[in-house]
C-alpha cells in the first residue's frame, strides 16, 4: 500500500501542487517581468529613435549644404567650361577661316554662329525679344528677390515678366506671385 500513497503523492504535486506554484510564482514575478521586458523595449526603441533622428540630421544637413553650396558652384563651373568651349571653338574657327582664305574673320555661309543653347541670354534691361523687364539685372536675382520687386509693377510689366519667366527658367515661385498680383482674391 506505500506504494499507492506515493503515487498518489507524486500525481498531486505534479498535477495540483506544482501548477498551482507556478500560477502563484507567475502572479508574484510576473508584474516585474512586465516592467523588465517594457523598460528594455523602451531602452531599444528610444536607442533606434536617437540614431534615426541623428542620422536624418545629418542628411538634412548634407542636402541643404548641397542645395546651398553645390548647386552655384556647379552652374559656375558649367558656365566656365561653356565659355572655354565658346571660346576654344572661335578660336577654331578664326583659324579655319584664315586656312580658308577668309580673313574677314566671318564664318563661312554653311556654319552658323557658335551660340550657347544651355543658359539663355541676359535679361538686363531687354529680354529677347525686345520687350524691356522692370526689374534691373533680372537674372541674377533669386526666386525669392524677384517676388520682392513684383509688388507695385503694372499688369503689362507683370505681363512681360511672365512671359520671360516662362520661356526661360519657369520658376513656379515667381509665376505664382505674378499670378496672385494679377487675380487678387477679394
Amino acid at each position: 500500500m506505500p506504494d499507492d500513497h506515493d503515487a498518489t503523492d507524486k500525481a498531486l504535486e505534479l498535477l495540483v501542487y506544482g501548477p498551482l506554484g507556478f500560477a502563484l510564482y507567475l502572479r508574484d514575478t510576473a508584474p516585474s517581468f512586465v516592467k523588465l521586458f517594457v523598460a528594455r523595449g523602451r531602452s531599444v526603441v528610444d536607442e533606434q529613435r536617437k540614431s534615426v533622428g541623428g542620422q536624418l540630421g545629418q542628411a538634412r544637413a548634407v542636402g541643404e549644404f548641397a542645395t546651398n553650396h553645390g548647386g552655384p558652384h556647379v552652374t559656375r563651373i558649367v558656365t566656365d567650361g561653356i565659355t572655354r568651349v565658346r571660346e576654344q571653338a572661335e578660336t577654331a574657327i578664326n583659324a579655319l577661316n584664315t586656312l580658308l582664305g577668309n580673313p574677314t574673320g566671318t564664318a563661312p555661309p554653311a556654319t552658323g554662329p557658335v551660340r550657347d543653347t544651355a543658359s539663355p541670354p541676359p535679361a538686363t534691361g531687354a529680354a529677347g525679344n525686345g520687350r524691356h523687364l522692370a526689374i534691373p539685372d533680372y537674372d541674377e536675382l533669386s526666386a525669392s528677390q524677384v517676388v520682392e520687386h513684383l509688388d507695385g509693377l503694372s499688369r503689362a510689366e507683370l505681363d512681360a515678366i511672365r512671359a520671360y519667366e516662362t520661356e526661360h527658367r519657369a520658376r513656379n515661385t515667381v509665376l505664382g506671385k505674378i499670378e496672385q498680383l494679377n487675380h487678387p482674391v477679394a
